[in-house]
């Protein structure tokens, strides 16, 4: 097998967004990283739509779907589901179809959650959760009325 050969690499992209609810004082994870908020993210599992986003990219590059095909919000099993776990299904589908992640870039969009000081704590954590090269950008909708969050990812995979 040729290294540079495009059959190699793949491509993928995803995205998650919830809509947020004031609470004050909640304990949210986003990226795997805790952060004590005011808002609580409205989510069948936990929530975590950095993590779903990255999940989401992983499983387009491999041609496999997406998470709500192996972990349906109709199953009662999934309630409160902790994302690291999607993660690592999603990180062994990976190497199990002998491919390997290369790096990932997301970017994280809310105005109602300040991300600035978390990003270096989000991209050094899935940096070692994940042995791999993770950007992590921050924007905002400017708008006052928009109570939602976002998550915009893509990787590169590679065949090992």
């Amino acid at each position: 097998m040729e290294k540079d050969n495009p059959q190699n690499f793949r491509i993928g992209y995803g995205i998650d967004y919830h809509n947020l609810i004031y609470k004050k004082n909640n304990q949210q994870k986003l990226g795997g990283v805790e952060f004590l908020l005011d808002y609580k993210v409205l989510a069948h599992s936990d929530g975590d739509v950095i993590i779903h986003s990255i999940s989401n990219a992983i499983l387009g590059a491999l041609n496999c779907g997406d998470i709500g095909e192996w972990f349906s919000d109709k199953d009662d099993q999934n309630k409160n589901l902790d994302s690291l776990k999607i993660l690592d299904f999603v990180n062994k589908k990976c190497h199990d179809l002998n491919f390997k992640i290369v790096n990932i870039d997301l970017t994280v969009v809310t105005d109602c959650i300040y991300m600035q000081d978390k990003k270096i704590e989000i991209k050094n954590f899935l940096q070692k959760y994940l042995s791999t090269f993770v950007n992590v950008k921050a924007t905002r909708f400017e708008s006052n009325n928009d109570k939602k969050i976002k998550c915009y990812s893509i990787c590169l995979l590679s065949k090992f």
